[in-house]
């Protein structure tokens, strides 16, 4: 028997989970394009990212005149679709809801729900729902549970949608920008891990005085260790047994509670993406923000940096630490909605700042995240990211030897290269 299987795997201590976002419709009216195609294509993007969504989606079909030829829900839990088209008649070359149908589809709500889903999609906010009909019950369901629901609302039916939600209501405008806008952070740490392989494994873990470190078979990742003074740092619950358990199984612990652990998860992401075959900008990132900050009217930068104030004069810093020409760390909660360029320490990954952060940015604003433990991971972009700036480690042994010596930021750089990611819309 393999002893290192054998081994118990304690686990991961759960954080108090985020708040989800509250109810959405995207609103629609003429020129609006494919809006079912929209909600289709934003619920399997959560899903591909590990996010529970299920529910129904309409689809409707029409002929070269425009006409309405058939309407359609898609099961997004997988099941079979449901036909709710009533045929007026092949000399009208018209049809409508068939009431009948969309009643036997609720159920597929009500299952997604008590299987506790982390989205319940409804197919739309009309007519029927704004008197209380529908599918208007299933989604007041949904929400006295806490599930957040998202669905499609006409233009001539959005104050009853929001009168219908209260004040946790939102209206969203018919792009894929703003339904992530509106999902923000909520759920950040399950799509990293989710994107991390299955199958990998950690071939070593180093937890130093400054760093962690997690190698796994194809790239090396890092992370600030938190400091022994921090509230909730403990000694690891597992010493010894991390170096040989699954990669994903120790990026789970990035949601955890336990600081240690949240470092290991976040060194465990970065491992799995900073491969040593990605390839990218070779580009200083602290240059690239220097140079878009200097434009900017508000630059903001959480995290201090050394020279960066001298060759930026209006930029604001968020740092713990107190000192001259800081700002407090509660002062990014006022600062971030009116920067439109913000620089971001990837320390704020590790030490579970980084999604109460993304959701007070500006939409617009350039965001760039800089530093050894910054996972080079595309799915930072659908929540407002527009560059990262990277380690991907070369010097897997060198590495390890300079993290055990205590080695600081500056002295990682020389086992690897610097890559820059950019969002495909920057």
């Amino acid at each position: 028997m393999n002893p290192t299987a054998a081994r118990a795997t304690p686990p991961a201590p759960v954080a108090p989970p985020r708040p989800p976002p509250g109810p959405a419709a995207i609103l629609y009216g003429p020129g609006a394009g494919d809006v079912e195609g929209l909600l289709i294509a934003f619920a399997r993007a959560l899903q591909r990212r590990g996010v529970r969504v299920g529910g129904l989606a309409q689809r409707t079909t029409r002929d070269a005149a425009g006409r309405k030829t058939g309407m359609g829900l898609l099961d997004l839990g997988g099941g079979p679709p449901h036909d709710i088209m009533q045929a007026l008649g092949r000399q009208s070359g018209a049809c409508s809801l068939d009431s009948q149908g969309l009643t036997g589809a609720t159920s597929v709500l009500r299952d997604a729900v008590a299987a506790g889903v982390d989205l319940l999609v409804v197919s739309k906010f009309s007519h029927l729902e704004a008197r209380g009909q529908g599918l208007a019950q299933d989604m007041l369901a949904a929400m006295a549970e806490g599930v957040p629901v998202l669905t499609l609302v006409p233009e001539s039916h959005a104050l009853d949608w929001l009168g219908f939600c209260g004040p946790t209501g939102h209206l969203l405008a018919p792009s894929l920008d703003a339904c992530w806008r509106w999902w923000g952070p909520h759920g950040l740490e399950t799509a990293l891990a989710a994107h991390v392989p299955a199958g990998a494994t950690a071939r070593r873990v180093v937890i130093g005085f400054n760093w962690t470190l997690v190698e796994g078979p194809d790239g090396v990742g890092l992370a600030q260790t938190p400091r022994r003074a921090a509230h909730g740092c403990q000694p690891t619950p597992a010493p010894g047994d991390l170096a040989g358990r699954p990669l994903r199984d120790l990026a789970v612990g990035l949601g955890g509670a336990d600081p240690v652990l949240r470092a290991v998860g976040a060194a465990a992401v970065n491992a799995a993406h900073n491969r040593r075959d990605t390839r990218g900008e070779s580009a200083n990132g602290l240059n690239l923000f220097a140079t878009l900050a200097a434009e900017a009217e508000a630059p903001v930068s959480i995290g201090a940096f050394p020279g960066l104030t001298e060759r930026l004069p209006r930029l604001r810093v968020v740092e713990r630490t107190p000192g001259p020409g800081r700002d407090p760390v509660h002062a990014a909660a006022t600062l971030l909605p009116g920067a439109d360029a913000v620089l971001l320490t990837a320390s704020t990954l590790a030490n579970g700042t980084l999604p109460g952060l993304l959701a007070r940015l500006r939409p617009g604003a350039d965001v760039v995240m800089v530093g050894p433990g910054t996972p080079l991971a595309p799915v930072l972009f659908d929540h407002g990211v527009t560059m990262l700036a990277g380690l991907v480690v070369e010097d897997a042994d060198g590495l390890a030897r300079t993290v055990q010596e205590g080695g600081g930021a500056r002295h990682l750089k020389r086992h690897g290269r610097t890559v820059v990611l950019r969002a495909p819309s920057a």
